[in-house]
């Protein structure tokens, strides 16, 4: 590509695999990291490449950041309640740059549950999602949706599934809890995970800004495998020296919300974010110890004690999705990208959830990895 595609948050999980393997391939000339400070290069510094500093929530700062480049490629992350900012911002740059193409990463997670197979890829987000993330991706679609038939910019947004392979927040919660006995499904596992690993993903991205004339719209993205949770965690296990036995089973049916539940809506208000910003370190530990001190009795057990398993309503939501993603209109329109089968990414995932140490094997010894790039990402949680 001649004027070169710009990856704002080339220092995440999934900018920092897209750089990689640019480099791999021999196409470090045709990518542009944009980072936000200059620890974000961590990942990739070794690489040699040049990097950009632009800030996404600016469009004037973005804008510059932005110059000569044919494509943008945005896989930013953060606050939820950043996201529909963020969302304005970049298309803003774009614009002011002339780049020819925006490719924004949504989240499946829109779409809720996915109450039914045949979902088109153009339906609209629920607003009314229990998740803020959710309802904050939703938000930032339906701006870009309205902006996509003035001609002035093309826009592509990408749906995938769940993101695993090495350095995946996934790969690295679910192998951190089968290992200390804390792993659980819901009900007998047989809900659809709904996986993209991380290479089909960036083939995925590169398949879009390689297309010489890609038409805006919304696009689904998932592995072509249909994969259980129990196919999921049983293939970790096997990998980890973990007896599937020792997964627990929890009942399925509605999810029972707790205090848990309660924390996070308060954590996600704005004026938590708003006193939080504003006290010191000292001063929120202070207010957790007296929290805890107040609230003890009702607060549940950690979950890395006991292996006592802590069933969270984002887990309990992916374990009960009943439909695999379709992913036909974007296979139609960009080609088949995902050549990584669901063996060879658990095999990868497995080599570097073994070369960080996460193994149930007390002899097991470190295995090579085919990516040192990677470190241990943030805990599960997190979705990009």
């Amino acid at each position: 590509m001649a004027g070169g595609v710009a990856i704002l948050g080339a220092g995440g999980f999934v900018g920092a695999r897209f750089v990689e393997l640019a480099v791999l391939d021999g196409r470090s000339d045709e990518v542009i990291p944009i980072v936000r400070a200059a620890k974000s290069v961590a990942r990739t510094a070794h690489l040699g490449l040049t990097y950009r500093f632009g800030d996404a929530s600016r469009p004037d700062s973005l804008a510059r950041a932005l110059e000569g480049c044919e494509a943008v490629v945005d896989l930013t992350k953060g606050n939820p309640a950043d996201m529909p900012r963020i969302a304005e911002s970049v298309h803003a740059a774009a614009l002011a740059a002339r780049v020819r193409v925006l490719v924004h990463l949504s989240s499946a997670t829109v779409y809720g549950q996915l109450e039914r197979p045949d979902l088109a890829d153009d339906a609209l987000p629920r607003l009314d999602h229990w998740m803020r993330y959710a309802r904050e991706k939703g938000r930032a679609e339906n701006f870009l949706r309205e902006r996509m038939g003035d001609g002035r910019l093309t826009t592509v947004v990408l749906r995938p599934g769940l993101i695993w392979g090495p350095g995946s927040p996934y790969v690295l919660g679910s192998g951190s809890d089968l290992v200390r006995g804390a792993a659980y499904l819901v009900g007998d596992g047989g809900g659809i995970c709904n996986l993209m690993y991380v290479d089909n993903l960036v083939r995925s991205i590169a398949a879009v800004v390689g297309h010489p004339a890609p038409a805006s719209g919304f696009y689904n993205v998932a592995d072509d495998e249909t994969t259980t949770w129990r196919e999921f965690y049983g293939g970790l296990a096997a990998g980890l020296g973990v007896d599937p036995a020792t997964i627990h089973l929890v009942p399925g049916g509605r999810y029972r919300a707790g205090l848990r539940d309660l924390r996070r809506d308060v954590q996600e208000l704005a004026a938590y974010a708003w006193l939080k910003g504003r006290l010191s370190v000292e001063a929120r530990a202070e207010v957790k110890r007296r929290l805890a001190r107040a609230l003890g009795r009702d607060l549940p057990d950690p979950p890395d004690r006991r292996g006592r398993p802590v069933v969270t309503r984002e887990m309990h939501d992916l374990q009960t999705t009943r439909h695999r993603l379709p992913t036909a209109k974007f296979r139609a329109t960009f080609g088949h990208q995902n050549t990584t089968s669901f063996v060879a990414g658990m095999a990868s995932s497995l080599a570097w959830l073994r070369f960080i140490g996460v193994d149930a094997r007390e002899e097991a010894v470190p295995a090579p990895v085919a990516r040192p790039t990677d470190v241990p990402p943030t805990p599960a949680g997190a979705t990009i």
